[in-house]
């Protein structure tokens, strides 16, 4: 039977577009207010106990440390633990983490209204324990954000990245807004609190906004309709490796068997596609997909129904079994004799995972109990296995691209010079420009050209990513720092070309790595496609956490 499908319903006021912005921006706030909050945390440290103290000098040091292994790890969580139990669901997920982000960045808010010079050490312990929490939160955050990203076409997974870039640029001008009023008015130490505040504040209200919109997106009709339409792939792929399960075991019963004069042969019970016991059959197995919930009003599709109990051209219209994504194999019926029939149907019987149980799969504990442990933890594995095989490679181009751009900005870029002192950028402003402002806008606008322009293609992008990675690391350790005795050699003496090159390495990070994470989900099939987002954001901070580390070792080439 031919499926009829309509036009996919229109993203109204581009709203998932906006909303997915908003993200972008969101699960980098916390962050770049930390950061940029670097002289509120001064004059909070600038006391006579802890003036020269290891943690002043090197704030920005720790707070890097603090902030990007947690992220790892909990994006790492976040990727490869998938739970079926209630309280491990994204929705779950998501909003404990913005709940732990507003109280964490409204202790902040406290903190910065209490006296606490009498007690630096400890202001400077309870902050570093909040860039690890609120830094937890994002990996979850950014993790689940380019997954839902996934589900859409792939502006929108671009859209998540132009509102990170976004962010930056914000964070940017504010700062050079900030800097241009100190000079002209002399700041009083309760200016640099309530400015302190209002810069937490600001991230307070941006995190509510995401909270609420990330359920409003989910109940976009555009976004449904395209969440929905994994689903029933998903779902029939389910069903597709359910059936051949069951088949395998009969095979191996049959020829096990020792009883040679009547070969036992269950047979899958076929039944009309519309009869009253297929779809309790159905509703059964498939909760997740039942009538009630495609609503043609809603989804503008007819009944995905039909694509389940016809997801073959070359089978007999039946019923087969199917399973959430957390529920075990499970359904045999058929004309058996009652022995054979009561041993598949305890063997696939529904039981649904416990935390424990995923949790013993995800860290590969169960493979010390063979033979059923290994074929469970294969089984878990499996899907993130097919996953890597088809997208790798995209992840890799990501990587490679946020290891390039983090090992040199803004650690070794941010301690460039100009060469002439009259270069039309002044040189009390030559860094605020050239490496934060330049690097953001023009990040900011490579994203936003990938919405028209998505070149090179998937196959080929591996080269300009490689490319840039071999020119610009040598291109800025060659640049003037300023200093009387350098270890390498000044090879670019002009500010033009300095800049120019700026210019170029902002762009191509934000071309580049906006065209990885849009082509990393078109990669796989598409019920694999929301794994794979979050496989890109993974490695997208893989790549900030390796860049971050390898600066230090090109500042050690420097100094």
């Amino acid at each position: 039977m031919e499926e009829k499908v309509r036009s996919p319903p229109v993203d109204r006021y581009n709203l998932a577009y906006v909303f997915l912005f908003l993200h972008g921006i969101g699960f980098l706030i916390p962050w770049n207010v930390f950061i940029n909050g670097y002289e509120y945390f001064d004059y909070k440290l600038n006391t006579t106990t802890s003036y020269n103290a290891d943690y002043r000098i090197n704030l920005l040091s720790y707070f890097g440390f603090a902030a990007q292994f947690p992220s790892l790890c909990f994006a790492a969580w976040n990727t490869f633990y998938q739970s079926g139990s209630t309280t491990s669901t994204p929705r779950f997920r998501f909003l404990g983490c913005m709940i732990v982000e507003i109280i964490v960045l409204v202790l902040t808010i406290i903190l910065a209204l209490i006296d606490t010079s009498s007690i630096p050490g400890t202001f400077f312990l309870i902050t570093i324990i909040c860039v690890v929490i609120i830094n937890s939160c994002v990996g979850v955050h950014q993790t689940l954000t380019f997954g839902i990203a996934a589900l859409l076409p792939m502006k929108y997974s671009n859209a998540v990245i132009v509102g990170s870039n976004a962010c930056g640029a914000i964070i940017s001008l504010v700062n050079i807004i900030t800097k241009s009023l100190t000079l002209s008015a002399v700041k009083s130490q309760r200016s640099i609190i309530i400015s302190a505040v209002i810069f937490f504040l600001s991230a307070v209200l941006i995190i509510i906004a995401c909270t609420f919109t990330f359920f409003w997106l989910q109940r976009l009709k555009f976004v449904r309709y395209y969440s929905k339409l994994r689903q029933c792939d998903n779902h029939i792929n389910e069903s597709e490796r359910s059936h051949n399960t069951i088949q395998n075991h009969i095979n191996t019963n049959n020829n096990n068997s020792d009883n040679n004069n009547e070969r036992k042969i269950p047979a899958l019970l076929t039944l009309p596609k519309d009869s009253e016991e297929s779809q309790q059959i159905l509703d059964r197995y498939s909760p997740q997909i039942s009538k009630s919930e495609f609503d043609e009003n809603d989804w503008d599709v007819e009944q995905p129904a039909e694509k389940l109990l016809n997801s073959s051209s070359n089978k007999e219209p039946s019923t087969m079994a199917t399973t959430n994504t957390h529920i075990t194999d499970q359904l045999v019926t058929g004309k058996v004799n009652d022995g054979n029939k009561e041993h598949l149907v305890k063997k696939y019987r529904s039981v649904q995972t416990s935390g424990w149980y995923i949790f013993r799969n995800c860290f590969g504990l169960c493979c010390f109990k063979p033979p059923s442990g290994k074929q469970r933890c294969l089984d878990y594995w499996s899907k993130y296995s097919l996953t890597m095989k088809e997208c790798w490679s995209q992840c890799a181009n990501i990587w490679c691209v946020f290891s390039c751009t983090l090992s040199i900005f803004p650690a070794v870029q941010s301690r460039v010079r100009p060469v002439n002192p009259e270069y039309f950028i002044p040189p009390l402003w030559f860094v605020d420009v050239t490496c934060f402002l330049f690097f953001n806008v023009f990040a900011m606008l490579g994203c936003i050209l990938c919405n028209w322009i998505q070149f090179p293609g998937p196959r080929y992008l591996w080269i300009p990513v490689l490319l840039r990675t071999i020119i610009f690391i040598p291109f800025f350790l060659s640049c003037n720092f300023g200093i009387e005795n350098p270890h390498l050699s000044v090879l670019i003496t002009n500010d033009h070309i300095y800049v120019l090159g700026c210019i170029l390495f902002a762009f191509s990070n934000g071309h580049l790595a906006s065209l990885g994470l849009m082509y990393a989900p078109r990669c796989c099939s598409p019920d694999r496609a929301p794994l794979a987002g979050m496989f890109a954001a993974f490695f997208l901070i893989l790549g900030v956490f390796t860049g971050v580390y390898a600066s230090r070792g090109l500042n050690s080439l420097i100094y």
